[in-house]
């Protein structure tokens, strides 16, 4: 009998282990390596196809778009201010009746004759000092322009029309700039040109001619001053006598702090060198790193925030406190931050400050009742960041789908409470043994965006007409995204699911009886900023069940999910799970539960089956149901063996070798065990054995039965066999 268990065991085995061998996509954007650090709203230039010699087009464009039409495409603009020649533009000028396809030279030739004049000043103004900047260039030289450099800035300086003051004064000053007469440029500045907003474009593109001229005037100091507001290093180096010295971007920073501690390049290079140094630089193939901070730079931070001349004091506590928690000291980084916290900011500091401290109170404070309230409180503030500041860009980025399948960062708001929730927050919860909490955070963490643009898109856009309504036609809401034959690339591939489907059956019914029944106000607020859909859940329950071999859970469970949510659960039923060939069928879409049923049977008839050869059957075809549930019918305990779902957590469990999976196996050997002990009638273990197809066995053991005579008649060399690489019987079986 031991012998007969052995070839049985060992049939049953390699039968089972010639599955298919799948992994994951490689697609795996951790929300640790969002950026978090910012000082300053970096707005990308717009694509366009500009030269390098015209820096600042895009923005520009972009003025000229707003001083006319939005109707305006950038491209139309664009040709007409810089790639239109001067002697193009002049025969535009001088036949403003033509009609024209570029929109931009129509609007300024019919309906804004303003722009037109300044434009043919502004191209004359180039061309002719393109001339004059010539080597070749000689002051008899017939330029063939409208008019001279030196009427240039008088009748630039007479236009009296407020919306192009500011371009005229740019023209003004190139135009003195060239004639040498620095002495006026300074002027101009001085009067007029520096006292336009510092985000003005023209005025950050007159203050170089600025810096030149006070160089040229023998004022070094005060040029190496405006370079440092503009953050030009190499025109300082050239003002001190430098040229052609490079520095790090610690000693230029030092410079710059030294001459113009609140010039707009600080705060730029700030964030470009911080988000350097957070992990990976930002690239969400995100892994554990050492980060070196430059003991240079930490220094710098400390003392430009105790620096009198600074502004914003508070940006460089912020800078320093984030240092430190790089570094690793999060008790030191939230002392720090608590001095950014006293000192004087605009709001956009006040908003990273605030984002910190979440962060780092999230990484020192006990999990306890006072921290707890603490967060709900910090919680409400950060969702209401991301509720209020979605632009139709978030929108339009969430339906197109796959970066908020995939964890992209694409909108600052939810980046950082998934950096917060889930980097932080859930796996402390989790370690503290508060799975529910944690549960809940990882739903709202994954699932909140997709609520508030699927609400919006029906309460708002579809009020705004045919051009919306095509808008909403393309959006992935949660109820056409979730309720379709289409794949479901989401709900089975974000780190809600990973971490529900790993904690364990016990955790996840826990949680759906507090989603049905809430138990404090921080319970019911997280609840509703998730994705709570009794199907989604049920069926996530009912699957565990299976996974767990509680098959009478699992029918519970599948009963309540409706045929609607079966139908794209990403996943198929190709073979009968209660055959031990591979027995190719066309399941159902219930097949879990049809499947959960069966089981659920067949336990209760090996309970109440006494007769030990009937129940030897009912135990074999028990043990090939568990068996295959976790094998060749995978798809009944699991989401997404076999299929790569390039979603947010692609680093999933192996499943050939972890704890359900064994634990089945050694069910498995058990009810095989049971049954080969209790078997009596040798013609009904001769056909277990045969339907297992250990035919050596068969013909060995139980020579004079139905099967073994039959085994022993169709061939002379008799093998045990594997159905996986079979032959026909007249040619023999083997292993």
């Amino acid at each position: 009998m031991m012998k007969s268990l052995k070839y049985f065991l060992i049939s049953f085995v390699l039968f089972f282990s010639v599955s298919d061998a799948f992994s994951c996509g490689p697609l795996s954007f951790s929300p640790r390596c969002y950026y978090m650090y910012r000082v300053y709203e970096s707005v990308p230039e717009t694509e366009l196809p500009i030269e390098d010699c015209y820096p600042g087009a895009g923005r520009n464009c972009e003025e000229w778009q707003r001083l006319t039409s939005k109707n305006i495409p950038l491209e139309d603009i664009y040709n007409v201010v810089y790639k239109m020649s001067l002697k193009e533009y002049k025969a535009l000028y001088d036949n403003r009746g033509v009609r024209y396809e570029n929109k931009f030279a129509e609007w300024i030739t019919k309906r804004d004759t303003a722009i037109l004049d300044f434009l043919l000043l502004a191209k004359s103004n180039e061309y002719i000092r393109l001339k004059v900047n010539s080597r070749w260039y000689y002051p008899t030289m017939e330029i063939n322009a409208p008019m001279t450099l030196e009427e240039i800035p008088a009748k630039a300086l007479a236009v009296n029309d407020a919306r192009l003051r500011d371009r005229y004064l740019l023209q003004a000053v190139r135009a003195l700039f060239s004639q040498k007469k620095f002495e006026e440029c300074i002027a101009l500045w001085e009067s007029e040109a520096s006292l336009l907003p510092e985000n003005n474009l023209m005025r950050r593109l007159i203050q170089p001619y600025i810096a030149g001229a006070e160089f040229r005037v023998n004022n070094s100091k005060k040029a190496i001053t405006y370079f440092a507001q503009l953050g030009d290093v190499n025109s300082m180096l050239f003002c001190a006598g430098r040229a052609g010295e490079k520095l790090s971007t610690e000693d230029a920073l030092e410079l710059v702090c030294e001459y113009a501690p609140n010039s707009r390049y600080i705060v730029e290079t700030l964030q470009k060198y911080v988000r350097g140094l957070e992990p990976l630089g930002g690239i969400h193939w995100c892994e554990e790193s050492e980060i070196n901070v430059s003991e240079q730079f930490f220094s710098l931070c400390l003392r430009m925030a105790q620096d009198k001349r600074v502004e914003n004091r508070a940006m460089w506590y912020y800078t320093a406190a984030f240092l430190s928690d790089l570094k690793g000291d999060a008790r030191e980084a939230s002392r720090l931050l608590s001095q950014a916290e006293k000192s004087s900011t605009n709001e956009y500091i006040k908003e990273s400050v605030k984002v910190f401290r979440i962060y780092l109170d999230a990484k020192t404070h006990s999990y306890d009742a006072p921290y707890e309230s603490k967060f709900f409180a910090q919680l409400k503030w950060l969702d209401s960041k991301i509720v209020n500041c979605i632009d139709k860009q978030v929108i339009d980025e969430t339906a197109r789908g796959y970066k908020l399948q995939i964890g992209i960062s694409y909108y600052y708001w939810n980046d950082v409470m998934r950096r917060i929730l889930l980097g932080e927050v859930c796996p402390r919860m989790i370690k503290a043994g508060k799975t529910t909490r944690a549960l809940q955070l990882a739903n709202m963490a994954d699932n909140r965006l997709l609520g508030i643009v699927d609400k919006k898109e029906a309460t708002e856009w579809t009020k705004k007409g045919d051009e919306c309504n095509e808008t909403i036609k393309r959006v992935y809401t949660m109820s056409s995204f979730r309720y379709s034959d289409e794949f479901n690339p989401y709900d089975y591939s974000n780190s809600f699911f990973e971490m529900i489907d790993s904690l364990g059956v016990s955790c996840a019914v826990e949680y759906v009886e507090n989603v049905q029944h809430p138990q404090s106000e921080f319970d019911r607020y997280l609840n509703a900023r998730g994705y709570t859909n009794r199907d989604y859940l049920y069926d996530i329950l009912g699957t565990q069940s299976l996974r767990n071999m509680r098959y009478a859970d699992a029918v519970n469970y599948f009963q309540v999910v409706s045929p609607t949510y079966k139908n794209h659960l990403n996943v198929r039923l190709y073979y009968d799970p209660f055959s031990i060939g591979r027995k190719s069928i066309d399941a159902s879409l219930d097949f879990k539960y049809e499947f959960a049923r069966k089981m659920d049977s067949l336990e209760r008839n090996i309970k109440r089956v006494v007769e030990p050869n009937r129940k030897a059957r009912l135990l074999v075809k028990y043990a090939t149901g568990i068996k295959n549930s976790f094998d060749v019918c995978w798809a009944l305990t699991q989401y997404y063996r076999g299929v790569c779902y390039y979603g947010q957590v692609c680093r999933k469990r192996d499943w050939e070798s972890d704890k359900y999976t064994k634990a089945a196996d050694a069910r498995v050997a058990e009810l095989i065990n049971s049954a080969t002990k209790m078997v009596t009638d040798d013609e009904v273990a001769a056909e277990m054995q045969y339907e297992l197809f250990n035919f050596k066995t068969v013909a060995e053991k139980y020579p004079y039965t139905e099967k073994g005579k039959l085994v022993r008649g169709e061939c002379d060399n008799l093998y045990d066999h594997n159905p996986m690489s079979r032959r026909s019987r007249c040619n023999g079986w083997y292993q």
